[in-house]
């Protein structure tokens, strides 16, 4: 249940310098679930009621996180790499007086859960403590190079010890610090004075646990029971496992949330991907970005999606959708590409190896296969012949292609832009149309002349006998 707390301030650690990413992006700008780790933390953060954000950056990469975390987050600089107590001390600065406690969040921690940073936070204003961190029980043998917690005669916490304090236990298991803690911000502001540098010159944030031992406040450890939580990253090998775990959280909450993933191994999703009920993913597909997805679609396999808009009973086939908006019952066919800003309204239907970019494709229109519509606009139940090519870059610049409601489209139609093609118009197969046809007028050749003024759709379906369903 969510109360109400406490004056809050959040502060997020991401100023380290991730030497063993061997990269030349910040570390906590590499992704997980297609979000940075600094925005994972700092979305976390948020669920204390914070009433202030702060991140903490190096001068370097200031611009970057403050992009990454949104403009309602203060980022502060820690203009000399001197340890997370330095850090701290650096951000503490910013905290406003009437602040009561100050949330930290280490920056590379991205699985904390919005709910675990509650609970503790929660234990740290029930219990009236002065200091209470974020712990884990874990198998020795399975632990990363991080910090673990000391309790004393009495269980209670007495300290962090870092790795290179004490070799790791080989066997047994170890509770780990997590990287999330909850200070009394009056006394956070007296004790990061008097920390003391470790031999390497850096401060560490975890003797303030030990500090507040020894000043007799009330040190709490609130004990999270998901392990996924407690991995931090530091190289590459740690990245990849934790989008491994990502990657099965998001999975269990979409078929928790009622979608189908026939094969969840095989499916990838970003966390701001959204599934509704009876959406079902078959193998090898990825859903990225801010893409939705309503009820009742299917995807894949090998479909790949960003940003798309995909509306109930959509199918989309072996194929890709960039952000674009799919109407109800839309169908995208075997290796077709949707790229950024289309529309295909409802009943729409696109076959294989069609290329479709920045094009409306309107209600029942057709799309059959081999084709490329750039630019374009393509009216209500319109038929597009396998091989058409709206030539829509004249080498300097876009032009825009308009298709007519019920117009028939040739095989092979080049249509050079800018051109209008009437309602119910037609194009011969292998036309090359550079000007305008009329409304319900018959074109063909190289270039293409009027045949004459019949339905287009009346005399296909008559002197051809081809269905356009």
């Amino acid at each position: 249940m969510h109360t109400k707390m406490g004056a809050w301030t959040a502060i997020v650690l991401a100023a380290g310098r991730g030497t063993r990413m061997r990269s030349s992006r910040p570390k906590v700008l590499h992704t997980v679930a297609g979000v940075p780790m600094v925005s994972h933390a700092t979305e976390a953060a948020r669920f204390t009621d914070a009433n202030d954000v702060i991140v903490v950056a190096r001068p370097a990469d200031r611009a970057e996180v403050s992009l990454a975390v949104g403009g309602d987050v203060e980022c502060v600089e820690q203009p000399d790499p001197l340890g997370t107590g330095h850090a701290l001390a650096t951000a503490v600065i910013a905290v406003p007086p009437e602040s009561q406690h100050v949330l930290v969040v280490n920056g590379d921690v991205p699985l904390v859960r919005k709910e675990t940073v509650q609970a503790l936070a929660a234990l740290h204003e029930r219990r009236r403590a002065t200091a209470t961190l974020l712990c884990c029980s874990m198998e020795a043998a399975s632990v990363q190079q991080i910090g673990r917690l000391q309790r004393g005669a009495r269980g209670k916490p007495i300290g962090v010890l870092e790795a290179d304090d004490a070799p790791m236990p080989r066997k047994g298991e170890v509770e780990v610090n997590v990287g999330v803690y909850a200070f009394e911000a009056r006394w956070l502001r007296r004790a990061l004075g008097q920390l003391k540098p470790r031999p390497g010159g850096e401060y560490y944030l975890t003797d303030l646990i030990s500090r507040a031992v020894a000043d007799g406040k009330r040190v709490e450890a609130y004990v999270t029971q998901d392990k996924d939580e407690a991995l931090s990253v530091n190289g590459r090998q740690d990245l990849a496992r934790v989008e491994t775990a990502a990657q099965r959280r998001l999975r269990d909450a979409a078929m928790a949330g009622g979608a189908t993933l026939v094969d969840p191994a095989t499916v990838y999703l970003d966390a701001t991907v959204q599934l509704g009920q009876d959406v079902t993913v078959y193998p090898n597909t990825s859903i990225r970005g801010a893409s939705r997805v309503a009820r009742g679609a299917s995807l894949g396999p090998n479909a790949q999606l960003r940003d798309a808009e995909v509306g109930p009973d959509v199918h989309v086939g072996p194929a890709v959708v960039e952000g674009s908006i799919l109407g109800p019952r839309v169908n995208v066919g075997p290796f077709s590409h949707i790229r950024p800003g289309c529309v295909l309204e409802e009943d729409a239907y696109v076959g294989s190896h069609v290329e479709i970019k920045a094009s409306r494709i309107c209600s029942g229109a057709h799309v059959g296969h081999f084709s490329y519509i750039g630019d374009a606009v393509v009216g209500a139940h319109a038929n597009i012949g396998a091989g058409t090519v709206t030539c829509n870059f004249d080498g300097v610049l876009k032009h825009e292609t308009e298709i007519g409601e019920g117009a028939f489209i040739g095989s092979d139609s080049l249509l050079i832009a800018p051109v209008k093609v009437g309602a119910g118009a037609v194009t011969g197969a292998g036309a090359v149309v550079n000007r305008d046809v009329p409304p319900g007028e018959r074109v063909a050749g190289v270039p293409a002349r009027p045949l004459g003024m019949r339905s287009g759709r009346a005399l296909v379906q008559k002197e051809e006998g081809i269905s356009l369903g």
